[in-house]
């Protein structure tokens, strides 16, 4: 399907826009709840069986401890993906705060990703008439 030119400047721009926005945004909050996940929730999940001894250790420190909070997240709003850890019910423990800053921040993450992705296979998917 052929668009204009401006028509793929603008989405080149939206799309340049949306990763600076991710670039920018999300760290920073991910890093906060990183720093700001409940002692409870460590004490209770972050511990064997639910992770191996090796994972204890490299995730223990920053910035390999962003990784556990993007596993939080992710159960949170998809619990059918923890197949292997048995962290499902991990939301009991955690305020209501920061449950909803980190389906906030994981919901983010995912419109960001499908926005950007999606234009960008959009615009290479497309042709521009002159």
């Amino acid at each position: 399907m052929p668009i204009t030119k401006e028509t793929g400047e603008f989405l080149f721009l939206a799309m340049m826009f949306t990763a600076m926005a991710c670039v920018l945004w999300v760290p920073i909050i991910w890093s906060l709840l990183t720093f700001l996940t409940p002692k409870k929730l460590l004490d209770t999940y972050f511990k064997e069986p639910h992770f191996t001894q090796g994972e204890l250790i490299f995730m223990n420190r920053f910035p390999l401890s962003l990784l556990r909070t993007g596993m939080f997240g992710w159960v949170l709003l998809f619990p059918f993906l923890d197949k292997k850890r048995k962290i499902r019910d991990c939301h009991k423990i955690m305020p209501t705060w920061y449950r909803l800053a980190l389906k906030f921040l994981t919901i983010n993450v995912i419109i960001f990703a499908i926005a950007f992705f999606g234009i960008m296979l959009f615009l290479l998917t497309s042709h521009v008439a002159k």
